[in-house]
């Protein structure tokens, strides 16, 4: 079987590699798309050259950009909004919360949906479960139509703003995002890593508040990304920072949502340069 090394051009100054064996590559309309298995970090995806996830750690970031907005809120989520996401993972923990009552998951390339159930199915929620709705259809145009205040989260999981999610780091966007929100709802979004890509962070965190009266950082440390990947979330009434329910995962705890609002300094410094 074919094996060799692969680098992941972080910065133009550093890179992380991989011995790998591929598994699956395709030019989708929207981006190149690699499946590799390596033997550290199993199976992971790659868009456009970078690292989505893998299978060893995978669950730190869906668990982060599930379960701490979910315990944020007032009452037990019930409608959900999924803007990307095609491997499945948030799907997963979502469907752990008992008391979703219906899940619409838009993802606007058929291709990394059907890679991800083909090639990594083991990280996919149950997409026979007859709560959730699952549509190829772009994020952006959606919430632009879709009826106000229909949803208690709007979960984002996206790549960086380059390709096809540009998009999804406008100001346009983030307005649209507040307006289908109810007003005790909680909107999430991965938001790059400040280490390697220091410019992402201020502007989504900026963006944003052109749309939601709260919003915050929080961070979750994922290895194979290098560094700390850092989220912002937006709500319409208060602070996210206190959890109100105990969910619990192989990452997520009560414990671990408080400390992931605790930003270092030098994030905080970003912000304002």
């Amino acid at each position: 079987m074919t094996r060799y090394w692969w680098f992941e051009k972080i910065t133009p100054h550093y890179s992380h590699g991989y011995n790998v064996i591929p598994i699956y590559e395709k030019r989708t309309p929207y981006q190149h798309l690699l499946i590799y298995k390596n033997q550290l970090w199993g199976r992971f995806l790659v868009l456009d050259g970078i690292t989505q996830f893998t299978e060893k750690d995978e669950f730190i970031y869906h668990e982060t950009i599930v379960f701490c907005p979910a315990a944020s809120l007032d009452f037990p989520p019930e409608n959900i909004l999924v803007i990307g996401g095609g491997d499945g993972g948030v799907i997963r923990e979502l469907q752990k919360i008992p008391e979703i009552k219906s899940i619409l998951q838009l993802e606007i390339d058929q291709e990394v949906f059907k890679a991800c159930q083909k090639y990594l199915r083991e990280i996919a929620g149950d997409y026979s479960d007859p709560r959730v709705e699952f549509r190829i259809a772009d994020g952006a145009k959606f919430v632009t139509e879709a009826p106000a205040e229909s949803y208690d989260l709007v979960i984002v999981d996206c790549t960086d703003p380059i390709g096809p999610a540009v998009v999804l780091y406008t100001e346009e966007f983030y307005k649209n995002v507040a307006r289908i929100l109810k007003p005790t709802g909680r909107f999430i979004q991965q938001a790059s890593i400040p280490r390697f890509y220091p410019e992402t962070l201020p502007m989504a965190y900026y963006r944003a508040q052109k749309a939601f009266p709260v919003v915050e950082i929080l961070r979750a440390p994922v290895p194979c990304y290098g560094d700390e990947i850092a989220f912002i979330m937006g709500s319409k009434s208060d602070s996210s920072r206190q959890p109100k329910r105990p969910y619990q995962g192989r990452f997520y705890n009560p414990e671990v949502h408080l400390a992931s609002f605790a930003i270092p300094s030098w994030w905080q410094d970003l912000l304002h340069k």
